[in-house]
């Protein structure tokens, strides 16, 4: 499994190796401190090699959002074990950073505050808003997904799927972004929110006790 998670095991390609290279670039220099050069030198490739494929540090970026959805969704369905209340708590997880500790894994901290620090440029540029309005919706359809095949399964209440994907989204990019500027750890609380929430209002109560 170790080698199946995103960032651990050795890069299957020049291109897994990039993507690994650009996010510990933006580990050590940020977004306003990352160049093109920075994340060569971290590939250990030619800077005409990047020039190549991307057009430039945008482009890298957005590939790199690509990347980084990409291998979130591969390893929830590697994850997934077709319960519905499971599967919800599971995505939950693995979009607040639960991956098992590993070496060459990063730290949870570092994966939700780079995609803070990347969202952030979405305010200013169009490419970027486009981007996080892409992945936003593609969660928020994966939520409602699992919402409805529980209503149907009898595990979740007869709530309206969209509408609450919707929530429970905001509501993860709320603990995420509270967690990356604040200095007090506020992330096992905000869980431990969260996850009263759907033991109270979206589980029902038979399968809450079970």
């Amino acid at each position: 499994m170790t080698d199946a998670l995103p960032f651990a095991g050795e890069p299957e390609d020049s291109h897994e190796a990039i993507m690994r290279a650009t996010f510990c670039a933006l580990q050590e220099h940020g977004y306003a401190g990352l160049s093109i050069q920075r994340i060569a030198d971290k590939a250990d490739l030619s800077k005409s090699t990047f020039y190549h494929h991307f057009d430039g540090k945008e482009d890298l970026l957005l590939s790199f959002l690509e990347f980084t959805l990409e291998e979130f969704d591969r390893v929830f369905q590697l994850e997934s074990s077709g319960d519905p209340a499971t599967d919800l708590q599971t995505f939950f997880g693995l979009l607040l950073g639960d991956f098992p500790t590993v070496d060459g894994m990063p730290e949870q901290e570092d994966i939700l505050a780079t995609y803070v620090e990347l969202r952030a440029q979405a305010v200013r540029n169009p490419d970027f808003r486009a981007k996080f309005t892409e992945t936003d919706q593609k969660f928020t359809d994966r939520i409602a997904t699992l919402i409805e095949e529980g209503r149907e399964d009898g595990a979740f209440r007869d709530v309206d799927a969209e509408r609450t994907a919707q929530f429970l989204l905001t509501t993860l990019e709320g603990i995420t972004l509270q967690n990356a500027t604040r200095d007090d750890n506020p992330l096992p609380q905000m869980r431990e929110a969260m996850e009263s929430y759907i033991e109270n209002e979206l589980l029902v109560e038979d399968h809450t006790e079970s």
